[in-house]
């Protein structure tokens, strides 16, 4: 098992590149591994909150063979892993988050390592894999790994300070500093090179704070008062790194470079990708389980839909009883909150799920768990039916206490309309979220998409006398549309008194031509091009991570 040691960065480069992105970075040391590498970047990489660590996915490449087979050694496999690493007492409790309580930090952390342990990956990226745990955890966490490469895989792990007990079970250092290789060799022949360097260790000593306090930051307290840390800290790199390039160690390194001992690759270290409908059915099936445990999401939308269906009956309760104008101006105002409520409400739920488990998303596909197409069909299926149901309980509570018209296929396409702005209000928060990376931009880009639909929606200006260089925004507008639409299935025919004032009524507001119909047809022409955004904006950013990666 080979570290990474290296200082923590000072408080004002806390927000910097992580010790494993300088690896990667550090000139001389770039690696180039394209097959069979499992990268796990801060040890905490895990699936959803309400995910088990007996239900994480398996990788795409592990459903290739027969479905029998392949649920066989999967459970096999995840069985091991969880009696590998010590996790049986919760083998069956939810990861959760700062919200929910789940398993603890060194089991979260168990669980990281454990997911691409079943991989059987024979090259293990691990970055900070004990940070935040206490020193039993952390060594815990340090022997199980050490398991790992003596069952001959390979093990690279990033540590600030490890232990005493852990430095002993390490095989390989690599020392930086700055940026600046201090050392790169075995174990064993650490604390007899810093001792030729002038840095003797003491016998009780633990030979990685030695390394801090004596040899990194030798005197820095004093530079720093007239040369600034920074200033210092470079300089002091350059002197460890010229050090250690004169040194036997590094020309014994350099000439293991320059003629590596390489095995031929074999067919076997190759793994297939699994069929897209493969990693489909395993996906929904996670999805729909995750759904069903987080119980609070779906019970908090259904009884939103069933507030805002009450609160708007109740608001404008047996209309049917008032005179004309309040008629007219009750229902356009009822019709169009209905409009509003089922396309904003359904964005703001969808962007706060989604921008939590877009992280979740990025490094299990970048760990090459699922491909895109399988995620963003599995994401779809599971949202559907929350989509449907919602509006439905709306319509069956609001309609009946507006007062609308008592007609069975009014009432029908009322709930339809509501569906498709549903639908809609889907699509758009979903390309919100794949299209800005944390919750605060989504809110920030929000009113600058909702305001113009909101404003030629059809309610607040009149469309058909409104700005004719501003005229055109009505027509990309989904509030529009299901305005319009819902606004002709009550008054198209509506009568008060024997006078067809309805029909008046459409015509002076101006909502176009469309029947209601075509309205709806319209709405989910915007649906599916949002729909289809969402997925073109997911593709970029995965193609842009691959080119980072690369």
């Amino acid at each position: 098992m080979s570290i990474v040691l290296r200082p923590p960065p000072i408080a004002s480069q806390s927000r910097g590149p992580t010790p494993m992105s300088s690896v990667q970075g550090e000139r001389g040391l770039t690696v180039e591994l394209e097959v069979n590498v499992a990268a796990n970047g801060d040890g905490n990489q895990l699936p959803l909150p309400v995910t088990t660590n007996r239900s994480t996915p398996p990788k795409k490449e592990d459903t290739a063979a027969r479905k029998a087979e392949i649920k066989a050694e999967h459970e096999a496999r995840c069985s091991h892993a969880i009696s590998l690493f010590g996790l049986e007492k919760c083998r069956a409790t939810v990861i959760g988050d700062s919200a929910s309580k789940g398993i603890s930090g060194g089991e979260k952390k168990r669980t990281a390592i454990a997911m691409e342990w079943v991989t059987e990956a024979p090259v293990l990226f691990l970055d900070e894999p004990t940070s935040g745990l206490d020193a039993h955890s952390a060594l815990m966490v340090a022997r199980q790994l050490k398991d790992i490469a003596n069952a001959g895989r390979t093990v690279v792990a990033v540590l600030h300070q490890p232990s005493s007990d852990m430095f002993e079970i390490i095989d390989d250092i690599l020392v930086l500093f700055e940026g600046r290789i201090v050392y790169l060799g075995e174990r064993a022949n650490f604390v007899g090179y810093l001792e030729r360097l002038g840095y003797p260790c003491g016998i009780y000593t633990n030979p990685a704070d030695h390394v801090f306090n004596a040899v990194l930051f030798e005197g820095s307290n004093a530079a720093s008062k007239s040369m600034g840390t920074g200033v210092w800290a470079v300089q002091r790199a350059e002197s460890l790194l010229a050090a250690w390039q004169s040194s036997p160690e590094a020309a014994a390194m350099q000439a293991l470079t320059d003629s590596p001992e390489l095995a031929p690759i074999d067919k076997t270290q190759f793994r297939q990708t699994s069929p897209p409908l493969t990693q489909l059915r395993y996906l929904v099936k996670r999805f729909g389980r995750n759904a069903i445990r987080n119980r609070l999401v779906i019970k908090s939308r259904l009884t939103l839909a069933a507030f805002t269906g009450l609160l708007i009956g109740c608001i404008f309760l047996n209309t049917d009883d008032r005179g004309v104008a309040v008629q007219r101006q009750n229902y356009s105002g009822a019709l169009f909150f209905s409009c509003m409520s089922q396309f904003l409400l359904t964005i703001l739920a969808v962007v706060n799920v989604f921008t939590g488990e877009r992280l979740v998303f990025f490094r299990e596909w970048q760990a090459a768990y699922y491909g895109l197409p399988a995620y963003f069909a599995a994401k779809n299926i599971i949202e559907l039916p929350i989509q449907i149901i919602s509006p439905i309980i709306y319509s069956a509570i609001c309609y009946w206490l507006l007062g609308f018209q008592h007609d069975g296929v009014k009432f029908i396409l009322f709930t339809v309309i509501n569906i498709a702005m549903s639908l809609c209000g889907f699509t758009c928060g979903f390309l919100l979220g794949a299209s800005f990376k944390t919750l605060s931009a989504v809110l920030t880009a929000l009113p600058a998409m909702f305001l113009p639909f909101m404003l030629f929606g059809g309610l607040l200006v009149n469309t058909g006398n409104s700005t004719i260089w501003l005229r055109w925004v009505q027509w990309i507008s989904p509030i529009k549309y299901g305005y319009s639409a819902m606004m002709k299935n009550q008054f198209s025919g509506y009568v008060i008194d024997g006078k067809p004032v309805g029909d008046q009524y459409l015509d002076e507001v101006q909502l176009g031509s469309f029947s209601i119909g075509v309205n709806i047809v319209f709405v989910m022409v915007i649906t599916l091009l949002a729909w289809a955004l969402s997925y073109l904006a997911l593709s970029y950013l995965t193609r842009k991570m691959r080119g980072d990666s690369a």
